[in-house]
């Protein structure tokens, strides 16, 4: 088998296990500071906790498709373990950047409900 084709087929297994169970917490406990953030329209707050789950989703797509076109030869099993070892440290300290600017906005929003009651009445 091709060293790329190894090395791909591992990636994408990393990256979709780390995109499924990350996106999952991510949507199954950030429901409770979005409701508290929209309360008490309890439809609107589901509905952007499963907006910023596809935006989590499109996200990590784009960037595994993106990431694995630049890629370069895989030459041997030492630089192939480099290259998984480079390509998802990255994503993961990305989504991390991600992570951590959403939590910024929801707390910058939740200290103006007051804003967000006059735009969602």
């Amino acid at each position: 088998m091709n060293a790329n084709l190894l090395t791909y087929s591992i990636y994408l297994g990393i990256t979709i296990y780390i995109t499924v169970v990350v996106g999952y917490a991510f949507y199954k406990n950030g429901i409770h500071l979005i409701l508290d953030l929209f309360s008490p329209n309890h439809a609107g707050a589901h509905a952007i906790n499963k907006l910023l789950l596809v935006g989590y989703y499109l996200v990590n797509i784009g960037y595994l498709a993106i990431s694995i076109n630049g890629w370069p030869a895989i030459e041997s099993y030492q630089h192939m373990i480099y290259i998984l070892f480079k390509q998802t440290g990255f994503i993961l300290l990305a989504l991390a950047a991600l992570h951590y600017n959403n939590l910024f906005w929801l707390n910058y929003l939740s200290k103006r409900k007051d804003f967000i009651k006059f735009l969602t009445h």
